[in-house]
């Protein structure tokens, strides 16, 4: 028997399916209201179970549902199907959100606070506008190889051929074509002064930040690793310890056992946070590669050793799984990181 009633929300913009369910799991009521009702409905609510997909909006409703010390349980979408019970219906979603919230075993996403969420929404747009960025330029490229015009790798390469094309230095190029060209360069430029300026703001917000401060002393976590961690982790409550944290980022390897034969195989290139594991990856190969011949600190002599027994990839796998539970280590409990260094 459950200790409180529990309350599942199918959340939405401006209809919010919400069936509460008592704590003997008899189901009192599933009906739609306005977020307004909703709001006021949290606030004269006894405390319970308050549980919802994850979606774009779940972590400003669980943040408004713990100012009233409601228990806020965020779950994916995907585990919430199967509890769905016959067609796909506002009510039915509400009610299977209800009953997945209350499951022995199930796993929870973290609320965020407004600090993450801000640093998410920036790094969000950051990597949006640099999508753009890349079709921009992929646009041009192919826009002027079909006139077999084709230029170096790289950004420097593509700015000479693009400039020498509209300054009439190579030909090649028919005139009336020109114009076109000229206007997708100058979306180009915009679209990389609007990226120099969103990681001008983020970078500020980090710099202000007292978690991405600390985070950033370890080894290979600059910005944008630090600020992908604190997204991630925030302060380390919502995990039991380091390896929990570093198997939600998925740095960790997979496991399959059966019949007590325990098979342990690479890490899940699938699951956990893509962003978070290549920017890790990107940051240990760089202290990887900077490694000095005689080294001075106890990491150093621990990736030395591995890069000679295991090699550069896997050194890097087993350095961001370590940079992910130091990380989870600081953010719970306020510390500073400083590097052990080796005895003389």
């Amino acid at each position: 028997m459950q200790k409180s009633n529990v309350i599942g929300i199918d959340l939405a913009k401006n209809v919010i399916q919400v069936c509460l369910i008592s704590k003997d799991g008899e189901l009192i009521s599933n009906k739609a209201m306005s977020p307004q009702r909703l709001k006021e409905l949290l606030a004269k609510t006894k405390t319970a179970i308050v549980a919802m997909e994850g979606c774009s909006a779940c972590h400003y409703w669980g943040r408004f549902a713990k100012q009233f010390s409601h228990d806020v349980r965020i779950i994916s979408p995907r585990k919430v199907k199967a509890f769905l019970q016959g067609q796909k219906t506002d009510a039915n979603d509400a009610l299977a959100i209800a009953v997945a919230a209350t499951q022995t075993g199930m796993v929870f996403s973290q609320l965020k606070s407004e600090a993450q969420q801000t640093l998410q929404s920036i790094e969000s747009s950051r990597r949006l506008i640099d999508r753009q960025r890349v079709a921009l330029e992929n646009s041009i490229r192919a826009y002027v190889y079909e006139y077999g015009l084709t230029s170096a790798k790289g950004k420097k390469g593509f700015r000479e051929l693009v400039l020498s094309i509209l300054d009439n230095q190579i030909d090649g190029l028919p005139e009336c074509l020109k114009p076109t060209l000229q206007l997708l360069y100058q979306q180009y430029c915009q679209t990389l002064e609007c990226a120099a300026s969103i990681e001008k703001q983020r970078n500020c917000l980090v710099a202000q930040s007292e978690p991405c401060k600390r985070l950033k002393a370890l080894e290979g976590v600059g910005d944008v690793c630090a600020t992908l961690l604190y997204i991630n982790l925030g302060n380390g409550s919502e995990f039991k310890n380091g390896r929990q944290a570093s198997a939600y980022v998925g740095v960790t390897p997979k496991q399959y056992s059966s019949g007590g034969k325990v098979s342990i195989k690479g890490i899940d290139k699938v699951g956990g946070n893509k962003e978070l594991r290549a920017a890790l990856y990107q940051g240990a190969l760089a202290v990887v590669s900077a490694l000095p011949d005689k080294p001075k600190t106890t990491k150093q002599l621990w990736l030395f050793e591995l890069v000679q027994r295991a090699g550069v990839k896997r050194a890097c796998i087993a350095l961001a799984n370590k940079t992910v539970r130091t990380a989870w280590a600081l953010m719970n409990t306020g510390e500073t990181y400083k590097p052990k260094a080796l005895a003389c």
